[in-house]
């Protein structure tokens, strides 16, 4: 499962194996399988209106109550803009990189963050998987290959966005949603033939 050539890095939104990585509620033979992120895509249109508002203050000069005031407040007010974007890229990148999925050999893990104060942490043994699928919509999804995991648990857990997501441990927007998919399934077929066999973890 870990030499199968996929992306490596903590930056990328697929790492499969990553060595030197640990998360809170590790236990010490536990070992990661996959650590993904919403695809760097799904990131184009925040970037975009971004770029879009840095232009704004070029047009001030239009609006009569800015145009009146001298330049020390106007650059004032130019400052506070952009130090407001600064910030909302800020909390958009920390929430894109800290939003992760996790699997490992006896758990699956899903962080989500809806703020820099709030994160939703849903966790389920391997065992309890039923069922595992993915999908992919879209033109951007077939292109950069991406899309989500739906992992079916026997609990009717629900995580706290239930607006977005289908399920507790829906990965969204994951890269290779369906290598994904046949790790999951590869976990499930080996806690089967372990439970079988009398086998223990």
């Amino acid at each position: 499962m870990c030499g199968e050539g996929l992306d490596k890095g903590v930056w990328r939104n697929l790492v499969v194996c990553p060595t030197g990585t640990k998360f809170e509620s590790q236990h010490s033979k536990e070992i990661i399988l996959i650590m993904a992120r919403r695809h760097i895509t799904t990131n184009i249109g925040w970037v975009l209106a971004v770029l879009a508002l840095s232009f704004v203050p070029l047009f001030w000069g239009e609006f009569p109550l800015i145009a009146l005031v001298n330049d020390g407040v106007r650059f004032g007010i130019v400052s506070l803009w952009f130090l407001g974007l600064l910030l909302f890229i800020f909390q958009k990148m920390l929430l894109w990189f800290y939003n992760i999925y996790i699997i490992t050999d006896e758990r699956i893990i899903d962080v989500d963050f809806f703020g820099l104060l709030y994160k939703n942490i849903n966790v389920t043994q391997i065992r309890k998987v039923e069922d595992v699928n993915y999908s992919q919509v879209g033109l951007m999804s077939s292109v950069f290959n991406f899309g989500d995991v739906i992992i079916q648990t026997a609990s009717e857990q629900r995580s706290d966005d239930v607006g977005e997501e289908r399920a507790a441990f829906t990965f969204q927007a994951i890269s290779r949603p369906n290598r994904v998919a046949r790790v999951v399934m590869e976990l499930m077929e080996q806690e089967e033939k372990e439970e079988y066999e009398g086998r223990v973890r």
